[in-house]
């Protein structure tokens, strides 16, 4: 399965990449294997989700500008450099992916903010920089603080919908996992509000919880016992992984129809 998995992401980069890069020679390079630490069930994450925006910035304009909005992990908490967070890593994939476009990735991520503060610095950080796609990480503060979750869940719908009135994609995003967190925290009401307003809205959702406890539960990143140099290293590792399948499903959203 994971080597199906890999394959399917393989083909999905490949077939956005040729069609959108107009150098022949460039496109006919296969794009680099999913790192195996990476992989996930195909089950799991989506391999394509439709971006009509994004596509047709990318095909008109040959260009891809996506805003981060999110919170500590979004800017990077616990990386060892700001390059290292995932906003910057998945415009390091795209961009490599796609060499005829134009591919900005905009990180405003703010540490410990919840959606309804991100909500109200929408216009200045999202709608002023008329981006194409938005990756909304959210619900970490709403289950740190044992937020109201209908509250929450209002901050989203009312957010999403501001973005798809300016023409703009949207990805939900949910929390981080890790054993720790989840056996103080009870993240599952926010996590399924999340997966609730996507469905509500038609929206993809990157299922970053899932993803990182599968991680988790097959030892493929185990921060137990690493001192503080190593757990950065670590931490840089996660983020990269999470920027590259990120990237594969933006990859396979550009041509999805």
């Amino acid at each position: 399965m994971m080597v199906k998995r890999a394959h399917a992401i393989a083909t999905a980069l490949a077939v956005a990449f040729g069609g959108l890069n107009t150098a022949p020679a460039a496109a006919a390079d296969p794009p680099p294997k999913l790192p195996a630490k990476c992989e996930v069930p195909a089950d799991l994450v989506p391999e394509a989700v439709p971006l009509p925006h994004a596509a047709r910035s990318a095909k008109q304009n040959r260009r891809l500008k996506i805003v981060a909005l999110g919170s500590s992990s979004t800017l990077g908490l616990g990386a060892s450099d700001p390059q290292a967070a995932w906003p910057a890593r998945l415009e390091a994939v795209l961009a490599a992916r796609f060499p005829n476009l134009e591919v900005r990735v905009l990180n405003h991520g703010v540490a410990r903010q919840s959606a309804q503060q991100m909500l109200e610095r929408l216009d200045n950080d999202v709608l002023a920089e008329k981006p194409d796609l938005v990756i909304w990480e959210s619900g970490t503060a709403e289950a740190v603080r044992g937020a109201d979750v209908d509250e929450y869940i209002d901050a989203l719908v009312t957010g999403v919908d501001r973005m798809a009135a300016a023409g703009i994609d949207v990805i939900l995003m949910d929390t981080q996992y890790s054993r720790t967190t989840a056996q103080l925290i009870n993240f599952q009401p926010y996590l399924a509000a999340i997966e609730q307003v996507a469905g509500m809205r038609g929206l993809p959702r990157f299922p970053r919880y899932g993803v990182m406890r599968y991680w988790v539960d097959n030892e493929r990143f185990v921060f137990a016992g690493k001192s503080g140099s190593e757990a950065r290293k670590m931490a840089d590792e996660v983020y990269d992984c999470l920027g590259r399948l990120i990237a594969a499903t933006i990859a396979g959203g550009l041509v999805a129809r």
